[in-house]
């Protein structure tokens, strides 16, 4: 028996099982059946592989143990070990489920199997990656038990406390650096898979840990190239099988899902201690199957499927690389999205990727070019011949694009210095683009500031000033100044100024303009006339034409101040409607207008 048992050891299956698995480099051995995989499930959030165990009286499927966590991590807390006298935090992975083993059989009855069972397992281990932050872990579990306890102890620098909040805020990225190692009983044999922890609704995985369960597969040679068709955002190309008349097969799509790319899309990856953008791919949805089906009228098709992903091979730009961290590309549980992990070496670079991404999607995915090569019924692989890319063109117009050369070629140096960032641009409906250089929207920051503050910016995401050296800057040789202000009652209104420009510094920052822009403004009186051909003066430094200083009078904000002004969009915040001018206002020729809000624009 002894014997046996060191023969079958020697004759394992080369391929991996479970959601990043891997199993020993063994054959089967002469006398065993021989195990196929025959499917991958998604059931409840969770992904089931399947294999036919090679039964004569089959077919008798065995299904992998599901190592995956349902409960929510939100509610983590840590626990103490009175032996070891050590706090840790225990996680409940789920192993088999009667339900989800029912739906299972469910989702398999095209193959007519005789019995769906789970594998048996006989022991479950845990470790770590070598870079993760835990160091101590442990898999507490029986056989024949539905759950297993996952408990995981940090190095001494951390503490449980740090460890629940980490996997409350990144429980994915977190889960990812942990490894159980299982031992299965399968067609009378003890073999070992290793996997990667998934959690509900969020098991995404490398397409080529996916791979090594198949035996080696051919060329599909019964197949024949159509036509591209277009999507919303991207390309698909379709193939007709040449095998069964009618039959129409799609390559998996690996378009760029712009829709789905929120704030919430930069993440803090915990276990390697850097943000990432996290950019969602479409693989395959029933819109895009349904937008071919109608542009194959013309073949009358029978039906139309996708094929699934096989392999996709990136090519990353040098330009690209420099700057950022490309991850591998992980797809989901039930094949029909994708995810690509951007890492950033700040969140202020993660922001301005977003930006690209948001306005022209092509000035990121030209970087990025994939060669994929698709499954075709579990029995053959098709090579696509060209590269994809994961984008189509935007009209023109999206993207930020200056008006003028000298409205634009500071900016990368602004950007660079951060005194600019992404998040201060914006566009009009009809087109324009705008750096804001001013905006008051919450109250949270005093405008209340010296001439050195003034000079070099201050303030946060919602209340600023850039700075006049780099309004000096943007508006070199005149560009247009766009004011726009929220009125107590609701109302919106705005103006616009052509040729507005700051001198720099020896001017004591001079401000001039050449006209008012009637067209566009909903206002009539222009307020800032008074102030046309002023220097800049603050609190400290008075550059004013009064005697007194206009700062000090009128709310000690700085400002383009002549003998004082009509609009003080820097004067004192208002939690409420004054007729004060110390406070933020516009005159409007017969009474002053209190602001609630204010925003200074210049065209790029």
């Amino acid at each position: 028996m002894k014997m046996s048992l060191k023969n079958a050891a020697l004759s394992l299956l080369y391929f991996y099982m479970g959601i990043s698995g891997q199993v020993s480099q063994c054959a089967p051995a002469a006398s065993s059946l021989r195990l196929r995989f025959v499917a991958q499930l998604n059931v409840n959030g969770c992904a089931l592989f399947v294999h036919d165990t090679g039964a004569s009286d089959g077919p008798h499927l065995a299904v992998e143990p599901l190592m995956c966590v349902m409960r929510s991590l939100k509610s983590l807390s840590p626990k103490v070990d009175l032996i070891t006298q050590q706090m840790y935090v225990s996680i409940p992975v789920l192993m088999t489920d009667d339900g989800m083993l029912a739906e299972a059989q469910r989702q398999l009855q095209h193959l007519s199997p005789k019995s769906v069972t789970f594998a048996a397992v006989s022991e479950v281990n845990a470790s770590t990656d070598a870079n993760s932050t835990v160091r101590s872990i442990a898999f507490i579990w029986s056989p024949h038990e539905s759950v297993g306890d996952l408990r995981i102890e940090t190095d001494m620098d951390r503490s449980a406390y740090e460890l629940s909040s980490e996997l409350q805020l990144s429980s994915v990225e977190s889960l990812q650096r942990i490894r159980l190692s299982a031992k299965l009983f399968l067609n009378g044999t003890y073999q070992t898979y290793q996997y990667r922890v998934s959690t509900q609704n969020h098991s995404f995985f490398d397409p080529s840990e996916y791979r090594l369960r198949y035996s080696p597969l051919p060329s599909c040679r019964q197949l024949r190239f159509i036509r591209s068709i277009s999507l919303e955002n991207c390309s698909v190309r379709v193939h007709q099988r040449l095998d069964i008349k009618g039959h129409f097969l799609i390559e998996p799509l690996l378009c760029h899902n712009i829709s789905s790319l929120s704030s919430e899309s930069i993440r803090y990856d915990f276990s390697r201690g850097k943000y990432y953008l996290k950019l969602n791919l479409l693989v395959q949805d029933e819109a895009s199957l349904q937008t071919v089906r109608t542009k194959l009228a013309d073949f009358s098709p029978l039906s139309v499927e996708f094929m699934r992903l096989w392999t996709a091979e990136r090519s990353v730009s040098s330009s690209l690389s420099a700057r950022f961290e490309v991850g591998p590309l992980m797809v989901s549980a039930n094949w029909r999205s994708a995810q690509l992990r951007l890492y950033c070496s700040s969140l202020n670079q993660c922001g301005a990727a977003r930006f690209s991404a948001l306005s022209e999607p092509v000035d990121l995915w030209r970087h990025l070019k994939w060669r994929t090569s698709s499954l075709v019924a579990n029995q053959c692989l098709l090579m696509s011949h060209k590269h994809l890319s994961s984008w189509r063109m935007k009209t023109i117009g999206s993207s930020p694009s200056c008006s003028t050369y000298n409205s634009c070629r500071n900016i990368p140096s602004l950007l660079r210095s951060k005194i600019v960032s992404f998040e201060t641009f914006r566009s009009l409906p009809d087109g324009r683009w705008f750096v804001t250089i001013q905006q008051r929207v919450s109250g949270s920051v005093s405008f209340q500031r010296t001439w050195a503050e003034y000079e070099t910016g201050f303030g946060h995401d919602t209340d600023f000033w850039i700075g006049l050296s780099a309004i000096s800057l943007l508006s070199t040789g005149g560009v247009t100044l766009r004011v726009e202000m929220r009125l107590w009652n609701g109302s919106e209104l705005h103006a616009e100024y052509a040729g507005f420009q700051v001198g720099d510094a020896s001017s004591r920052y001079r401000m001039t303009y050449r006209e008012m822009l009637p067209e566009r403004c909903t206002v009539s009186w222009d307020a800032m006339e008074h102030n046309n051909r002023s220097r800049f003066s603050t609190m400290d430094t008075d550059n004013d034409r009064r005697s007194e200083s206009c700062s000090d009078g009128y709310g000690k904000g700085g400002w383009w101040f002549n003998n004082c002004m009509h609009f003080n969009p820097n004067g004192i915040f208002s939690t409420r409607e004054t007729s004060d001018d110390a406070y933020m206002s516009w005159f409007s020729r017969r009474r002053w207008l209190a602001l609630r809000q204010v925003r200074l624009l210049l065209q790029i």
